[in-house]
């Protein structure tokens, strides 16, 4: 997936919370975390209820620490804090990066109750580490360069090491190999890059509910070339090998096995020859394994369930669509032997549920809006918990549903973007939300609406405590009448007309506009403005969460009504906000490069300057499962991927273009701004870059961020 992400770490970076919006400086900018951003995350309840786990930083670095907050006694304890001499390898590296994790320190933990006491698992870059009751964290003994791990309810911990599966036991017990036998170069129990990068499924194995048998896939990538990173900023210049699936071209060989978990023969699984994607694995109970399956051009979605005892396999239920399936993470095998799940079969996602009466599935939720998440599920009471955009497609709230006559209360009431985690008896739940107006606040909450407690955020930032002013939420009409949403950060001085510069993302699955404080905390966006440019963002239509009919306007496609919306968008500003027409700029990084780059050279006469980083240049360079998914394949469809090149159109550049690239990013490849500079000098036109050497698709580490920051901005400057 392409993503906008620039990170940095606390390595030279300066104190931000007092920043004046008069006195922003590019180090300011590059600084994290961010004002109001220091923020308790993985937020769980403990198995008892009792407690609330969450991991939170401080407002100075990125390393993260693992909290409990007793519910009873109204106290926060910090449990465990960042290992010494846990160092990240290149897979744990490459994990970070197709999780755009940026935080530090403990990253993740699972918590259990293993044999009557409560049993935490934290891993820390190559080691274990596990925490029972009130003891200290200790290193779990044998399992160095573990991945994946996952801790199960009876005390043993599941992991990967060497492309295969081993089990050890939190009491220290010798590990033991599960599986056997695989090739080198096939890894097992490792989920492959299409399925991490494009699907959202970052696991490779399953255990049953039991703990008596372990689903896992094997992934077989020998035949997919390798595309070489080289670390020129080395001393001794090393080749990165990666094998990455371009578009059209064969995607890792995958199939799932079972073994018990005492090892043995590994039985293997066969759900018919079709090319497909493993896209999400669920046991149902410790004999029967539901497996989603999507077909490689991502137009039907189909579960299908395999008896373990019986060794035979049943259909569940299917979606199909003309354009493509979003896949989701909302399925649920009820006790009853329902099926809940979300599903865009309405054209907007909508919670279904499947029994033997309604083998078709039955609509829960209506309307045009989307019910992003499915929270939990109170079976006893017929009730599921859902975030969703029933008033507005700029917040998000939590509501509760009834699962037979699909009636919806809302549970949140202050404006903006909430997430929530409920409790296990349903009685309390965690809100943390923040706003345009207001960082993000934590707070433990009654059913009712009551605050139980402040967990964190009590005294919240606004954009005044910090000299800012918040960007201002407006509507454009696009040239069908669809409305779009955009955001307007107003230009810091008193000369008019005023320059623009559009910030763009403008990909599938992502929206930028909301009423949400990672708005108002966009520093870049505020430099900008302060240095005299009105700084704009709009949702073109192909942006996420506005329904599949929004969506779907890119497909087969790319770049041809985003740039329109965003042509659209400065027109309005012209209109509307005594903007200069002949002085517009555009920036963006991964697809929002792309877009930047289109920009200039499908609209010359708009756009007069362009910042594009780590943008693709010809999908043809991009890998399978996203590109097929919104293009089809290059044998299927060439116009479109023509006519989606940005090298179809080099002989049109006429304004000035800055392009920034990592030459270690392993997603959007550096040959993508190669190719581009070699058409350019072969139309006789030049472009203007800034290499990142030890840089991937998330740039991360102060100085990396700041050389960003701070030749985007000198560029707009001197070229707008």
């Amino acid at each position: 997936m392409l993503i906008v992400m620039e990170y940095s770490t606390d390595e030279g970076a300066m104190e931000v919370t007092d920043k004046s919006s008069e006195h922003l400086t590019p180090e300011m900018v590059a600084s994290l975390p961010l004002p109001g951003t220091t923020i308790p995350q993985k937020i769980r309840f403990s198995p008892d209820g009792k407690c609330v786990l969450y991991l939170l930083g401080d407002t100075e670095n990125l390393a993260l620490s693992l909290w409990k907050y007793d519910i009873a006694m109204d106290y926060h304890e910090k449990i465990a804090g960042p290992q010494s001499g846990s160092a990240w390898n290149l897979d744990e590296e490459l994990r970070r990066e197709r999780t755009r994790m940026i935080w530090e320190g403990i990253t993740d933990y699972q918590v259990a109750e293993c044999r009557g006491r409560q049993v935490i698992l934290i891993p820390q870059g190559d080691k274990l580490f596990v925490l029972k009751g009130a003891n200290s964290p200790q290193e779990l003994a044998g399992v160095l360069s573990a991945q994946n791990p996952l801790l199960l309810t009876d005390g043993r911990v599941v992991y990967v090491k060497q492309g295969e599966l081993w089990r050890t036991d939190i009491d220290g017990s010798s590990p033991i190999q599960l599986t056997h036998g695989g090739a080198p170069e096939v890894t097992r129990g490792i989920a492959e890059y299409a399925a991490q990068e494009e699907l959202g499924r970052t696991t490779g194995f399953w255990v049953s509910a039991q703990g008596t048998w372990l689903a896992f896939e094997e992934v077989d990538d020998r035949h997919v070339p390798e595309f070489p990173l080289v670390h020129w900023e080395r001393d001794l210049a090393m080749v990165e090998p990666h094998r990455y699936p371009f578009v059209g071209e064969p995607n890792a060989k995958t199939r799932l096995g079972l073994v018990s978990m005492d090892g043995g023969p590994i039985r293997w699984l066969d759900f018919g020859e079709e090319e497909q994607y493993i896209a999400r694995v669920i046991w149902r109970n410790d004999r029967e394994l539901a497996v989603m399956l999507l077909s490689r051009d991502n137009k039907r979605l189909r579960w299908v369930l395999y008896d373990v005892l019986k060794n035979v396999y049943a259909p569940l239920f299917e979606e199909r669509s003309p354009l493509w399936v979003n896949v989701g993470d909302d399925t649920r095998f009820l006790d009853t032997g329902e099926i809940l799940t979300s599903s865009e079969a309405s054209g907007f996602r909508h919670l279904w549920i499947y029994d033997q009466d309604t083998p078709g599935g039955r609509q829960i939720t209506h309307g045009e809006y989307e019910v992003q998440r499915l929270l939990a599920v109170d079976e006893p009471h017929r009730l599921a918990y859902v975030a969703a955009t029933k008033e507005t497609p700029l917040e998000v709230h939590i509501y509760r549903v009834g699962l037979d006559d699909g009636q919806m209360t809302r549970l949140s009431n202050e404006p903006g973007v909430h997430h929530a985690v409920i409790s296990p008896d349903f009685n309390l739940w965690v809100d943390q939300s923040g706003s345009l107006q207001y960082s993000p606040q934590t707070r433990l909450m009654t059913m009712t609406g009551d605050i139980e407690a402040i967990l964190h955020g009590e005294n919240r930032l606004t954009p005044e405590n910090l000299g800012l002013k918040a960007p201002e939420l407006v509507t454009v009409a696009a040239d069908d009448g669809i409305t779009l949403y955009g955001a307007v950060y107003p230009a810091k001085t008193d000369v008019r007309p005023v320059p623009a510069i559009v910030n763009v993302y403008g990909g599938t699955h992502a929206q930028m506009v909301l009423n949400s404080w990672n708005l108002t905390i966009d520093l870049q966006a505020q430099l900008l403005s302060q240095k005299g440019y009105l700084v704009f963002k709009l949702d073109n239509r192909g942006s996420y969460h506005r329904g599949k009919q929004f969506e779907g306007y890119v497909y087969r496609r790319f770049a041809t009504v985003e740039v329109q919306d965003q042509v659209t968008g400065v027109h309005w500003l012209v209109e509307n906000r005594h903007v200069d027409p002949h002085r517009i700029g555009i920036y963006g990084w991964s697809y929002g490069g792309y877009m930047s780059l289109m920009a200039l050279l499908k609209a010359p006469d708009i756009f007069r300057v362009a910042v594009a980083g780590a943008p693709v240049t010809d999908f043809r360079f991009y890998d399978t499962a996203y590109t097929e998914r919104y293009m089809e394949t290059p044998q299927n469809n060439p116009q479109g991927y023509h006519e989606a090149s940005v090298l179809s159109y080099v002989d049109q550049l006429q304004g000035d273009l800055l392009i920034i690239h990592g030459l270690l990013d392993e997603n959007v490849h550096f040959r993508n701004s190669v190719r581009l500079i070699q058409a350019l000098n072969q139309v006789g036109k030049s472009a203007d870059l800034v290499l990142l050497p030890e840089s991937r698709h998330a740039v991360r580490g102060f100085h990396n961020v700041l050389t960003v920051i701070r030749r985007r901005t000198e560029y707009f400057l001197n070229h707008l």
